[in-house]
């Protein structure tokens, strides 16, 4: 069994998938944290490109939150069964990778457009996407895979963050909002949920 550690802020953020891909791999990794000001004194100039999440493993690092997710989906069988299938979980990987930007977008608004923001993006974005999303799940997974995958993963988080960060009420979506029940009671998932550290985001 490799070697695994992951680099990241003390919070969920972009780290938080891959925790959970871990979680329900029930791989053991060291999920290091920065604190402090250490991220930018000690460890900012010793990753790829200067950003986090980063996965060294066996000593070698690599880079980008969503390429570890897919490197680790493949390396855990949580992937599609060929390369066609796993181009079209790429598809919906690329799609989710939108909605969470134009959330950032909210997110980081300044605080005199945030309120209109947050609203142009409940009242208008979120429909519109989340009436695509729920035509790529299918008996409880993304279109491409008959089991859990990694961007299953990915789609949880997601809705999760939207639903407790901004107020998007999944139940106006049956098909999201049971996908989304039934990770987080996935028995490993669970168990990450109720133990993980408690942080602010």
């Amino acid at each position: 069994m490799p070697s695994y550690k992951l680099y990241y802020f003390n919070a969920k953020g972009a780290g938080e998938p891959i925790r959970l891909i871990f979680a329900q791999a029930g791989v053991k990794y060291e999920d290091f944290r920065f604190e402090g000001e250490d991220w930018g004194k000690k460890y900012k100039a010793e990753m790829p490109f200067g950003r986090a999440p980063v996965l060294e493993v066996d000593g070698t690092k690599i880079a980008g939150s969503l390429n570890i997710l897919r490197y680790l989906g493949i390396t855990f069988g949580m992937a599609g069964n060929n390369e066609l299938d796993n181009a079209v979980l790429g598809g919906s990987s690329d799609y989710l990778a939108d909605l969470t930007s134009n959330m950032y977008k909210v997110w980081f608004a300044k605080d005199d457009e945030k309120a209109a923001k947050l609203a142009e993006f409940k009242e208008k974005t979120v429909p519109q996407m989340f009436g695509v999303l729920q035509k790529h799940v299918k008996n409880g997974h993304f279109i491409g895979s008959e089991k859990l995958s990694w961007v299953d993963i990915q789609g949880y988080y997601l809705l999760d963050g939207l639903a407790a960060k901004f107020g998007v009420n999944l139940a106006d979506y049956p098909v999201l909002q049971k996908f989304h029940d039934d990770v987080a009671a996935l028995p490993n998932i669970k168990k990450w949920l109720e133990t993980r550290p408690k942080t602010e985001n």
